[in-house]
């Protein structure tokens, strides 16, 4: 950091201490309109947190380090409404999680890494690690076989630090005996919990002080965007209040119907990657692949790659770099521009990232454990990253030199990059399909290829050659006040009869209690929709 970077950091301290902002801020109607809601993911993982906060705590009463895997089945199994306390935490931290991806792409897309939201960005980046560490010592913490297979390989990962491996495998991992392995575990989750809180709490002031991200055409496409509050701006009190009750209530309900939904099918059914349900003990016989939590798959899959490295240094290589890369984007992208098109080179590398965070987290959950040769590896990373970026290179060219129309900046790179990943997808399956007719190849060829032509389609709605017009959709229509009114009458009937329902079940019993989940998230779902056709009716939002 230059001296100049040290005295703006410090400058800007003293001006939050000498200048308070209103608390909570007006925000502006687009904001709660149609594509909004991209505007308040970090309100929607405040909500999961607080959610993971209040079941984390009955949980924590419950757990016994010195007993892991007895007491979390005998929560699970025994304890009212067990089931779906524990579920719904294991899967509140994977909204968590998957939210936060999303948040901090949706940021780097839009250029919020840039003045004056520095700070706030190195914030996000550390919540993103302590977020993704609290869910890695929260996944351990349950004692079946595959927490103990990913506690092993933390363990080798920290033992290869040099100099101080055997010291930083004790502090995270304990002394070697099972007792202190979980007693470390449940420290350093609950530890990261209290961190999270209070950089959330820095993180939101911060965001309420430099204002939200305005739309960057208000800004002129420059840094730095600052939102400045109008006469028409409605009041916090019913607007903004009401809709992030509806964000809330939408929030609670995904966290709650996803691993109710799974919980109720056969275990058969549910991949083992996915399930809501620890596996079997560490000591008894398991035949199933060695999974670690899904948000981590990347990192491991490079374990599995026949290269001159340690797992120390294949962590640093495949997870830290790229982390280090994205924690200093805003000395590296020193460009005032906030449009995408001025940009290519970090929307570029931002896109093939992306597709390698999530095809090689696709690839480990496919093929767990099996070694991967130096040359493969080379074939993966040189064969998709290369034309990924030249492709979405010579994408931001055409549009900037006026060669294609463009209505959608945001939504065609997010396009291209997903009909990459289902291209590729696609093209994995032709072969083995072709040489063996299985169905267990050809379903999912059918699948990738349908959703591959759907993508290529939007591809062309939204970039297209100059000149050409399409009028396919009309966006004006909109629900009478009566069509309301019959709807809304609809969900209160709906949510009178699960209620009565869900009454009936034994809290006790899982199978019943997955139902009790199901009809609880449908009723939140239900609330949410209810006060968002008010606000439709009533506010004209």
């Amino acid at each position: 950091m230059s001296e100049n970077e040290k005295y703006e950091t410090s400058n800007e301290i003293i001006k939050i201490m000498n200048d308070p902002q209103p608390f909570p801020r007006k925000v502006p109607d687009y904001m709660r309109g149609k594509g909004g809601l991209w505007y308040w993911t970090g309100a929607i993982l405040m909500f999961a947190f607080l959610y993971e906060a209040v079941t984390g705590l009955i949980l924590l009463f419950a757990y016994i380090p010195s007993a892991a895997y007895s007491s979390t089945e005998y929560f699970l199994n025994s304890t009212p409404y067990g089931m779906i306390i524990l579920t719904t935490h294991l899967y509140g931290a994977y909204v968590m999680i998957a939210v936060l991806y999303l948040h901090l792409l949706r940021n780097l897309f839009v250029g919020a890494y840039k003045k004056p939201r520095q700070n706030q960005w190195f914030l996000g980046v550390l919540l993103l690690l302590m977020t993704i560490g609290v869910g890695f010592f929260g996944y351990s913490m349950s004692g079946d076989v595959l927490s103990i297979n990913a506690t092993g390989v933390g363990k080798g990962i920290a033992a290869d630090v040099p100099y101080m491996g055997d010291y930083l495998k004790r502090i995270f991992f304990g002394n070697g005996t099972t007792t202190s392995l979980f007693q470390r575990m449940l420290g350093w989750h609950v530890v990261l919990v209290v961190l999270i809180g209070v950089l959330f709490a820095l993180h939101f002031f911060l965001a309420e002080y430099n204002t939200i991200m305005p739309k960057r055409s208000e800004a002129n496409y420059t840094a730095p965007a600052v939102d400045k509050e109008s006469s028409a701006y409605k009041a916090w009190f019913p607007y903004n209040m009401l809709y992030m009750v509806q964000i809330a209530l939408y929030t609670f309900a995904l966290i709650l119907i996803i691993p109710s939904f799974l919980a109720a099918l056969p275990n058969s059914d549910v991949p083992m990657l996915f399930s809501p349900f620890p596996q079997v003990a560490a000591n008894a016989p398991f035949g199933g692949p060695f999974y670690p939590p899904w948000f981590l798959l990347f990192v491991y899959k490079a374990m599995d790659f026949d290269l001159p490295l340690n797992p120390l240094w294949m962590t640093v290589v495949f997870g830290g770099i790229p982390v280090l890369y994205v924690f200093f984007l805003p000395w590296i992208d020193r460009n005032k521009s906030l449009s995408i098109l001025d940009r290519p080179i970090t929307v570029s590398l931002s896109v093939v990232g992306t597709v390698y965070l999530i095809l090689m987290s696709v690839w480990g959950g496919v093929a767990a454990g099996q070694p991967i040769s130096a040359a493969i590896v080379a074939a993966f990373f040189l064969g998709i990253g290369i034309p990924v970026f030249i492709v979405v290179w010579l994408a931001i060219w055409s549009i900037k030199n006026d060669k294609v129309n463009l209505s959608e900046p945001g939504k065609s790179y997010l396009l291209l990059a997903l009909t990459g990943i289902f291209a590729f997808a696609t093209g994995s399956f032709i072969i083995p399909s072709i040489e063996s007719g299985a169905s267990i190849y050809t379903i999912p060829l059918i699948f990738f290829a349908s959703i591959t032509a759907y993508l290529v389609f939007m591809d062309f709605i939204i970039i297209r050659p100059k000149g050409v017009e399409l009028t396919l959709f009309n966006d004006d229509r909109k629900f009478r006040p009566f069509t309301y009114t019959i709807i809304s009458a609809i969900l209160v009937f709906a949510a009178v009869a699960i209620l009565t329902i869900i009454s009936f079940l034994d809290p006790t019993n899982v199978a019943q209690e997955s139902g009790y989940g199901l009809g609880l998230g449908l009723l939140l779902f239900i609330s949410g929709t209810l006060i968002k056709i008010y606000r439709t009716t009533e506010y004209a939002e």
